[in-house]
C-alpha cells in the first residue's frame, strides 16, 4: 500500500526527528530509566501526538494509518519512545471516539498541541486480561461522580506531562459487564494519586505506575459517552491500539535486522563475513520475509479501522503476528552479535525486553488467539 502525500510528509518528519533528536539522546534515558520530558514535549509540539485526530481539535486528521507510521518509525530508533506514543493513544482515542465536544476541547486539544499526555486506567491488580472484572466503583451524588478503586500498569501517569487518565468504573453493579462506564480524571483532582514507577525489562523509560482513587469527585460532564458503554468502548480502543502495538513490533523487528546486518557485514569468521554463511543469512531472510508480511498486515488493519469496517479480528491477528515477530527478530539480533549481544553496551541486548512487552500489552498472545479462534465458531 503506497503512502499518500500527507503520509509521506509525516514519515519524513518523524524520521528526521528520530534521527536527529532522539537517536543521540536515547542511551542515557534507557540506561537510567528516565522519562525524556523535553524530547517528548518537543515531539508533541511538532504535532505528532495529534497525528490521528480531527483537525477541529488540533490534530492532523491522518487516522490510525498515520499513527501506525509514527509508531513504526519511532520504534525503529527506540521502542520505549514508541511506547509513550502508543500508550497516550489509547486514552486520547477513547475521548476522540466517544467523548463529547466539550471533553475533546478540554482534554484532546492539549494532547494535539503537545502540552500534555494521557494514561489509560483499566487494568486492576486482580483482573489482568479480564477487562470486564473491574472493581473500581463510581457512584452518582447529584451531578458529581465519586470514584474509588485502584489501577495498575498505567503508562505515562507518573510523568511531568501527565494531564489526565481515562478510568473505567462500575456504575451499575447489578448489570455486570454492561454496568461499566468511562470517565476522564484530570491530574490534580483531590484523591487521585499516582504510585511509584518501577524499572522494567522493556519500555524502560515509559513509566508504568499504579493509580489510586480515594473518594475522587468529578462532574458528570467528565463521563465519556453513555453509562454502561464502558466495556464496549474499552474493547474498541484496545482493538485499535493493537494496530499501534503491531506497528511498534514492526519497527522493532526492522531495528533488530538493521543491527544484525551491520554487525554481520563487519564480523569475519572462517575467512568471510558471517552474513555469507548460509545458516545465518537464510534465517535473516526468513525474518525479512515476515517483516514484509507484518507491514502489509499493519497497513490493512489500520485501513479497516479508518474506513469504519469491522476490524477486531484483523487487528488481533496483526498484533499477534507482529509482536511474536519482534521477539524472534530480537533474539536473532542477540545471537548474531554472539557474546557481545548479552552486554548492556550492545544496542541489540535491550531489544528482547522491549519486544517481550509487546506480546503482553493490549491483550496477551493468548488473548489474541482466543479472539481469533472465535471465528471458528461463528
Amino acid at each position: 500500500m503506497d503512502f499518500t502525500e500527507d503520509e509521506t510528509m509525516l514519515a519524513d518528519s518523524v524520521g528526521r526527528f528520530a534521527r536527529e533528536r532522539m537517536a543521540p539522546e536515547m542511551p542515557r534515558f534507557t540506561r537510567d530509566h528516565l522519562f525524556p520530558t523535553e524530547l517528548v514535549r518537543e515531539f508533541g509540539e511538532l504535532g505528532f501526538l495529534g497525528t490521528a485526530y480531527d483537525p477541529e481539535y488540533g490534530g492532523a486528521g491522518l487516522g490510525t494509518r498515520g499513527a501506525a507510521i509514527v509508531a513504526e518509525i519511532l520504534a525503529r530508533t527506540e521502542p520505549s519512545f514508541a511506547a509513550i506514543f502508543l500508550c497516550n493513544s489509547a486514552p486520547a482515542s477513547l475521548v476522540a471516539r466517544f467523548g463529547s465536544d466539550e471533553l475533546k476541547r478540554e482534554f484532546l486539544a492539549p494532547i494535539c498541541a503537545g502540552s500534555s499526555i494521557a494514561s489509560f486506567g483499566v487494568t486492576e491488580p486482580h483482573g489482568g486480561s479480564d477487562v470486564a472484572n473491574i472493581r473500581t466503583r463510581a457512584s452518582l451524588d447529584g451531578d458529581t461522580w465519586i470514584l474509588n478503586g485502584a489501577k495498575i500498569f498505567s503508562t505515562n501517569a507518573g510523568t511531568p506531562m501527565h494531564g489526565f487518565s481515562t478510568v473505567v468504573a462500575v456504575t451499575e453493579p447489578e448489570l455486570g459487564p454492561k454496568g461499566l462506564t468511562s470517565f476522564v480524571v484530570p491530574v490534580g483532582t483531590d484523591g487521585f494519586t499516582v504510585g511509584r514507577a518501577s524499572k522494567k525489562i522493556g519500555w524502560r523509560f515509559a513509566d508504568s505506575v499504579e493509580l489510586y482513587l480515594n473518594d475522587v469527585r468529578i462532574p458528570d460532564r467528565y463521563r465519556v459517552g453513555r453509562r454502561g458503554d464502558g466495556l464496549k468502548q474499552v474493547l474498541s480502543v484496545l482493538s485499535i491500539g493493537r494496530v499501534l502495538v503491531a506497528a511498534t513490533g514492526l519497527g522493532l523487528a526492522r531495528r533488530a535486522i538493521d543491527l544484525s546486518i551491520a554487525h554481520g557485514r563487519d564480523r569475519v569468521l572462517f575467512g568471510k563475513s558471517i552474513l555469507e554463511h548460509q545458516g545465518l543469512a537464510f534465517q535473516l531472510a526468513d525474518i525479512l520475509t515476515r517483516i514484509h508480511a507484518a507491514e502489509l498486515m499493519v497497513r490493512n488493519s489500520a485501513a479497516l479501522v479508518d474506513s469504519g469496517r469491522p476490524f477486531r479480528n484483523e487487528t488481533s491477528k496483526t498484533k499477534l503476528f507482529a509482536s511474536e515477530l519482534a521477539v524472534e527478530a530480537a533474539l536473532k539480533a542477540i545471537q548474531v552479535h554472539g557474546a557481545l549481544g548479552v552486554f548492556e553496551e550492545c544496542a541489540a541486548s535491550g531489544l528482547l525486553g522491549e519486544a517481550k512487552v509487546l506480546e503482553i500489552v493490549e491483550g496477551t498472545s493468548e488473548i489474541q488467539r482466543m479472539v481469533i479462534a472465535r471465528e471458528l465458531m461463528a
